[in-house]
């Protein structure tokens, strides 16, 4: 009998404080959400992420939010990518009704400038309130990236092993 009150109790102790979390409303102006993402140079004009890609110390991106009816821009907040291509932006408000994109704006390499179509953006989720039990503040999205001016010469092989049937 003892060990059930116990049980109950430490149930409560468990659950009682997670409960009480999700029921405290977020202070206005403070951080909700954390973009991450990477930029790259596709060095091998494959359209994707593959192992012969550099990334991109300093290159500019943005957050894009539109507005659900009209589609105009609602939101935007741009950031930079570290040593190591990655980029955090921080947005500090719930776009629940709005569409959300991480957007590339500029590469600071001369040989990797151009902008590709479908490499260009990709759908960020801002807001907790979409039907998911998400509540981290961390949002993940795919990398973006950029042409290099010219094929590397390590492609060609990258190329038949990625269109081969094996």
């Amino acid at each position: 009998m003892a060990s059930s009150r116990v049980l109950i109790i430490l149930l409560a102790l468990c659950v009682l404080p997670a409960l009480l979390v999700e029921a405290v409303p977020a202070v206005p102006g403070q951080v909700r959400y954390l973009v991450i993402g990477y930029v790259y140079c596709d060095t091998c004009h494959l359209g994707c992420e593959h192992p012969l890609v550099t990334y991109i110390p300093g290159a500019i991106v943005k957050i894009e939010c539109k507005d659900d009816k009209k589609f105009t821009i609602n939101y935007s907040r741009q950031g930079v990518t570290d040593k190591d291509g990655k980029f955090t932006i921080e947005v500090r408000e719930d776009h629940k009704d709005d569409f959300c994109f991480a957007v590339l704006v500029s590469s600071p390499k001369a040989n990797c400038k151009k902008i590709v179509p479908g490499l260009d953006r990709v759908t960020a989720i801002l807001t907790n309130e979409n039907g998911l039990q998400e509540t981290s503040p961390y949002r993940f999205v795919n990398s973006m990236g950029f042409e290099h001016d010219v094929r590397g010469p390590r492609c060609k092989g990258l190329e038949l092993m990625y269109n081969s049937d094996v």
